[in-house]
């Protein structure tokens, strides 16, 4: 099939990638709302969550924060004030996909913090005889047009492009709001919507990061500069000008031949080629160039700080790096802060909502997270610092007792003592750590 020439120039040009940030979503708007018959819409395109979900997938600083604040937020995991066997059961095995509670409380917390949404599902029987938690991935989910029930699909951008009604049927799972229960799927079912306060949004919750967007899409698109930058080998890439006619036939296997000869792997070193006809100056080459590598590069700093400021982290906890390095003060003070504000709201108001969702089945007082700092008194130890062994003890969240005689001995440098009775600070940490 021969090409038109005009076809042939667009295929000289290289690929693009894009790279669009998400609209912000201004509003929930009504006119949308009442088109829907069956859901609220999530965004414009009802897609929003998907947008996000691709950003924290590209955004290489965004996916750190999120995961090392759901991973400070699990922390050792959960325990309880208990031997009821039901409740550490539970704990252990809260489902039948061989997950922990831990492991479903991270799941919970990573959509929160990408998207704004969690969702946690409830199922049992008439009976009430078992009791299974799951995690619902907040993609798949949307709130139906009366918010009394969750409507779970598991491609909504098939749902926008088109489906029968008896497929929507088949497709969506629609499950009530806890405390209600409706039998799907031949078991009783529930779901918890656990949302962010937004002002001016009453349906979806949105992401702490809401303000930093375009931040976080600069962050990748100046990574994605530099991939490309990579795959040119570091060479400017240039517009070719060939003076001739050729016939279509004859462009297009210049083109390949060129390509095949000229270009790298990957095609590197990238080149637009245009062919004049006859009567021109003759073929020349322009290469390109850009000397805004320093922009860039500031650009891309400034776009990390204030994703960690609209998100509340903390640099040091994230391992974004700083150019002092490896501050042990600053880790432990950062996380002293966020272990008093906003790791203790979250444990507290998930140990909550746990708590109450399996009144009727198991009984979880006493439950509590064990918090586990990333550095211990261990890194801070020296002969000028002296704490006793159960305070040791308690800020690495290991069990202590302040009664204990041996515990309530001081943590000291032996080498400093001339009677040589006390041991050295490690060897006595050591020995109360079990290790």
């Amino acid at each position: 099939m021969k090409k038109d020439i005009k076809d042939i120039e667009k295929d000289v040009y290289t690929a693009i990638v894009t790279t669009e940030v998400p609209d912000f979503v201004t509003e929930e708007k009504e006119d949308r709302i009442k088109r829907q018959k069956e859901f609220l819409p999530f965004g414009t395109d009802n897609l929003y969550p998907q947008a996000l979900s691709a950003l924290y997938r590209k955004s290489v600083v965004l996916r750190a924060i999120i995961n090392s604040k759901a991973t400070f937020v699990t922390g050792g995991g959960f325990e309880i004030d208990s031997n009821d066997s039901k409740a550490l059961e539970f704990i252990d095995r809260p489902n039948n996909k061989e997950e922990s509670l831990n492991d479903l409380f991270f799941n919970l917390l990573i959509d929160r913090y990408f998207s704004g949404n969690s969702y946690l599902e409830i199922v049992t029987d008439k009976k009430k005889s078992f009791l299974n938690v799951f995690h619902v991935q907040s993609v798949k989910c949307r709130l139906s047009n009366d918010s009394t029930h969750v409507l779970i699909h598991p491609n909504w951008e098939k749902y926008k492009k088109g489906e029968t009604d008896k497929n929507k049927k088949k497709l969506i799972k629609e499950i009530p709001l806890f405390p209600e229960f409706d039998e799907v799927d031949g078991f009783q079912r529930s779901i918890v919507h656990i949302k962010n306060y937004e002002p001016n949004f009453d349906n979806y919750g949105i992401p702490s990061f809401i303000a930093a967007l375009d931040s976080a899409a600069i962050g990748y698109k100046t990574n994605k500069w530099n991939v490309s930058r990579l795959d040119n080998s570091f060479q400017s890439s240039g517009v070719l000008v060939i003076d001739g006619n050729m016939s279509d036939t004859d462009a297009q296997l210049l083109k390949e031949e060129f390509k095949k000869e000229m270009l790298g792997e990957g095609n590197q070193g990238k080149i637009l080629m245009i062919i004049k006809k006859l009567g021109g100056e003759g073929t020349e080459y322009t290469p390109i160039n850009a000397n805004n590598e320093g922009d860039w590069i500031e650009l891309h700093k400034q776009s990390n700080d204030d994703l960690i400021i609209a998100n509340g982290w903390k640099k040091s906890l994230a391992g974004v790096t700083e150019n002092s390095g490896f501050d042990v003060d600053r880790i432990l003070n950062d996380y002293q802060v966020v272990k008093s504000t906003f790791i203790s709201r979250e444990q507290n108001r998930f140990i909550k909502l746990f708590q109450k969702i399996t009144t009727d089945f198991v009984n979880l007082e006493g439950l509590n997270i064990k918090n586990t700092p990333p550095i211990t008194l261990l890194t801070k130890l020296s002969s000028d610092r002296f704490v006793k062994i159960w305070e040791a003890r308690k800020e690495a969240g290991l069990e202590y007792d302040s009664e204990d005689e041996n515990q309530n001995k001081y943590i000291d440098n032996s080498e400093k003592k001339k009677d040589g009775k006390v041991a050295t600070a490690i060897k006595e940490i050591k020995a109360f750590l079990g290790k």
